[in-house]
């Protein structure tokens, strides 16, 4: 009975050995062929878009002039971006309130229609900043408000505009 267990058991591991190994017999030498199995995600998109290095505010003789050229650019072949969100933080002025607009040393800013309320996170729409397909722009129409104390300066950076740009899934 011992011998049969020991033959069983010895008869099994060799069948796992010749199960999982590549068995050659041969004189000197053997060659064996294992396949390479490759997989490739394409999941990364980048994005490559164009934003305005400033958003210019020139006062001439109390009126308050703007760019009428500014745009975010999407520069991809294929697939759309989208504005995420955009902010606008305190610079050497403080950020105000677009439609109540008030205070010393403050700029208030309204983009594509939607306004500040003071420092930070604006409100934006879709309307306000649609996806912008590949190799097309979004035109920022933009105006401002600034204080009758901004004195005389130039190219003082009053504010930060922030936008957020996002792929469009």
């Amino acid at each position: 009975m011992k011998l049969k267990t020991i033959t069983a058991i010895l008869l099994a591991i060799a069948t796992l050995f010749s199960v999982s190994c590549i068995t050659a017999f041969a004189n000197k030498e053997a060659t064996a062929s294992v396949p390479v199995k490759l997989t490739v995600v394409n999941d990364y998109r980048s994005i490559s878009v164009t934003v305005p290095a400033s958003l210019p505010v020139e006062i001439y003789n109390g009126t308050v002039v703007t760019a009428n050229n500014a745009r975010i650019t999407n520069n991809a072949k294929s697939g759309s971006v989208k504005v995420k969100a955009v902010a606008v933080n305190d610079g050497d002025f403080k950020v105000g309130s677009y439609d109540s607009f008030s205070g010393n040393k403050t700029i208030a800013l309204k983009i594509n229609g939607i306004v500040t309320k003071g420092s930070g996170n604006m409100e934006i729409s879709e309307s306000a900043f649609p996806n912008i397909a590949p190799a097309e722009n979004l035109p920022l129409s933009y105006f401002a408000k600034v204080s009758k104390d901004a004195g005389i300066m130039k190219d003082k950076e009053v504010a930060k505009v922030i936008f957020t740009i996002s792929l469009v899934e």
